[in-house]
């Protein structure tokens, strides 16, 4: 079980969700924190800046005593929170201002003097006292006229105190947020990720128990996922789809093999008895078993042309054909089956057809489906052959007056040894119409049924003409 939780996605992706989070805020902590002291600093140099320069232009004017004039004139808390003094070039200090909280902490220490005659005006900066370790102070140093250095000191025990409280309120806080994050991102993550386990269970179903009907409950919308259930549940449809034509086929085949089979036994156990007393009689059920072989063998090499049109392998002799000459030899072929049926072959070629394309194919494809018009074409009905030709596509169109294809049946008569109730007493396998299809569409062409204006079917062949 733990192992399993290890490798949920959902607590995966809650992991990573956390972790982002609290780097995130982290970095973003830091950068305020870091602004923050920075202002702060800045806002207390500003001030020790300011009043070093204000202490520097009383001395200039008055000397020490005008010095200690301001100092005591100004009771405001910002003077007296103020360390200052004056250093001589022997390093005793002249004048020494501390505040009343500063008592105990050497004054000495926050001078850096630049050697004998050498006082040069210093930047604000923080020095720490060493034997008050907890306290940092800002410093600015002026360089009097006579010599003298001018230092004035505030403590920054102010900023640290303002800043603590933050540090603690972001560790309290921070805490917190990052365990309603955890528990939040593995909520959401749970519930982002509920098509995937539906998507689990749905197939590991159909693995189990084969049923191919169990579909993935449909998503609304159009992201990642809900297009990936779409797109599953028409691969599972399409499959079934397959899986059920497949069955039907082998059913078909199992049916349509059976009588040619059983004939084929019977001709052949005629032609071994030995008390058959004319000879002629064997050779008739001979040749009935060559018959029969043969029919058997068309099934077998129609099979291997559809599956291997549609497996895209279906070999091609291409050349430059005219689509007018396909049609004319193919209704030479079917001529006396027409004839005694009497039926009408009527043939409108008005302008040349010329394509690319295999013509021993091609002629296959429109004999299939000329033999199916005269097949279901009852005595004394008509049967129509057109070509046309435009800048890209050429047609041919063929028409009869027979019964007609139902609306529900035009996707399924282009499948392999389909044959409606209709057709089950016509002789065939049911792979004419499928070969057609297989052999157009290795021809990058299209084929399609409807009603005849004049009633019956309608079967158009596209073929590109480049």
């Amino acid at each position: 079980m733990l192992r399993r939780l290890r490798q949920s996605l959902a607590i995966r992706l809650a992991a990573f969700y956390t972790v982002a989070f609290a780097v995130g805020a982290c970095v973003l902590f830091g950068v305020l924190y870091v602004i923050l002291a920075r202002a702060l600093e800045a806002r207390d140099r500003d001030a020790v800046e300011r009043r070093a320069e204000s202490f520097a232009r009383a001395y200039e004017a008055g000397g020490a005593a005008a010095l200690r004039a301001t100092l005591s004139s100004d009771d405001s808390p910002d003077v007296r929170s103020l360390f200052v003094r004056i250093i001589g070039s022997d390093g005793e200090a002249t004048l020494a201002s501390v505040p009343a909280d500063w008592i105990g902490a050497p004054s000495q220490e926050i001078m850096v003097p630049d050697g004998w005659g050498g006082w040069r005006a210093q930047e604000s900066r923080s020095v720490r006292v060493p034997q008050d370790a907890a306290r940092d102070f800002a410093v600015a140093s002026r360089v009097l006229s006579d010599g003298r250095l001018l230092q004035v000191a505030r403590s920054t025990d102010s900023r640290s105190v303002l800043l603590a409280p933050l540090r603690r309120a972001f560790i309290g806080v921070g805490l917190g947020s990052l365990a309603l994050s955890a528990v939040a991102g593995i909520a959401l993550s749970w519930r982002a990720t509920r098509p995937l386990r539906a998507l689990a269970t749905t197939t590991r179903g159909i693995l189990d128990t084969g049923d191919l009907s169990a579909r993935v409950q449909a998503i609304d919308g159009e992201g990642e996922l809900a297009v990936l259930v779409r797109q599953l549940n028409t691969l599972l449809e399409r499959n079934a789809t397959h899986v059920r034509v497949l069955r039907e086929a082998l059913d078909n085949i199992a049916h349509d093999l059976r009588t040619p089979l059983t004939r084929l036994r019977g001709s052949a156990e005629l032609a071994l008895q030995g008390e058959a007393s004319d000879p002629r009689d064997a050779q008739a059920a001979l040749a009935d078993c060559i018959n029969e072989s043969d029919r058997v063998l068309h099934l077998l090499e129609a099979l291997l042309d559809v599956s291997a049109a549609e497996a895209g392998a279906l070999r091609l002799n291409v050349d430059r054909v005219d689509l007018r000459s396909v049609v004319e030899h193919s209704v030479d072929l079917y001529k006396e089956v027409a004839e005694d049926k009497g039926i009408e072959v009527a043939i409108d070629q008005p302008a040349p057809a010329e394509v690319s394309a295999d013509q021993i194919r091609l002629g296959q494809a429109v004999s299939n489906v000329l033999d199916n018009a005269l097949k279901y074409t009852p005595r004394g009905g008509r049967v129509g052959v057109t070509t046309s030709c435009d800048a890209k596509m050429a047609r041919i169109v063929i028409t009869d007056t027979g019964p007609g294809v139902p609306p529900e049946e035009r996707e399924a008569i282009w499948r392999r040894l389909y044959r409606a109730d209709a057709s089950r007493t016509q002789r065939g396998f049911g792979l004419g119409l499928s070969l057609v299809k297989a052999i157009v569409e290795a021809h990058r062409g299209s084929v399609r049924v409807d009603d005849a204006p004049g009633g019956g079917a309608r079967f158009e062949l596209t073929i590109p003409v480049a």
